[in-house]
């Protein structure tokens, strides 16, 4: 089991590693997700963690379904 340091980091890696792939600034993640770029780095940095809405929000713009920000096998 994950503690919830571990799984939002995860989270953030995840994030991240998607956004990448899909070439997506942070800046322009957070304006599809009316969120300020900061706001992307924090979650993806792990210095803040992202609700559950804020999730799906990233998950519509990242164009996946929410559990594929869950696939943190996707991560090795």
């Amino acid at each position: 089991m994950l503690t919830k340091k571990e799984f939002s980091e995860k989270i953030g890696l995840r994030i991240k590693q998607l956004r990448k792939t899909k070439n997506i600034s942070q800046a322009e993640l957070g304006r599809i997700c009316l969120k300020d770029r900061q706001h992307i780095e924090l979650i993806e940095n792990n210095k803040v963690s992202a609700n559950v809405y804020t999730l799906y929000l990233i998950s519509l713009a990242l164009r996946v379904e929410v559990d594929e920000l869950f696939k943190f096998e996707e991560l090795d």
